[in-house]
């Protein structure tokens, strides 16, 4: 409670006011109705249909995100998988590069290091859409 309304209460309490002063303060302290009945039912009126129009558009908004995503994600798979393809090569030429220093020469010399291309045997290979395959 605030000060202003203790105040009043402390007044009543002491006999100063009587109960009908106190409760014409009470009112007065609490000032002018901002909002009418008919502007308070506006109000939840226009919330109420506010409230509406964003779950159409979320829902609107919720099937353009599926449609482009099924658009897209043959591309994005296809992304996925070459640059899995293309770390699968740089960590077989690194294990290449490595036995090599340790001065194994299997190594690079019956098969190329990299299943998709034959960079470390100095030849092109055909790109394929298979998973890349190992060798030891």
């Amino acid at each position: 409670m605030n000060a202003e309304k203790l105040r009043v209460l402390d007044m009543l309490d002491a006999g100063k006011i009587t109960a009908d002063e106190a409760a014409r303060l009470l009112e007065a302290l609490k000032g002018p109705s901002l909002m009418t009945k008919e502007t308070r039912d506006n109000v939840e009126d226009k919330l109420r249909n506010f409230a509406q129009d964003c779950g159409k558009l979320a829902k609107e908004v919720g099937e353009k995100v599926h449609v482009f995503y099924k658009g897209v994600e043959p591309k994005i798979k296809k992304a996925s998988h070459a640059a899995l393809e293309k770390a699968a090569c740089v960590l077989e030429d690194l294990a290449c590069q490595i036995n090599e220093s340790l001065h194994k020469d299997e190594c690079c010399q019956e098969e190329p290091c990299c299943p998709a291309t034959a960079e470390c045997c100095g030849e092109e290979a055909p790109v394929s859409n298979d998973p890349p395959q190992y060798h030891n």
